[in-house]
């Protein structure tokens, strides 16, 4: 079983950030402010969930989300 620390620590290794409230996982591109962020955020109830998806993102990041983080 992954820790919160252990994803968080995956995830940033990636450039990605994970944060939770109420229960709730978001992930989002590290290098972007949290508005920024948040139509391409990732949110779900699911620790392997988040971090699964979030070296997807990663991976193939939304045109919005891309031009951002390279400007």
């Amino acid at each position: 079983m992954m820790t919160l620390t252990e994803a968080r620590q995956r995830l940033a290794m990636s450039g990605m950030r994970l944060t939770k409230r109420d229960g709730e996982y978001r992930v989002s591109f590290a290098e972007l402010a949290y508005a920024q962020a948040e139509p391409s955020a990732y949110y779900t109830d699911d620790l392997l969930d988040a971090v699964l998806t979030g070296a997807r993102m990663r991976a193939t990041p939304p045109l919005d989300a891309a031009l951002q983080i390279r400007t």
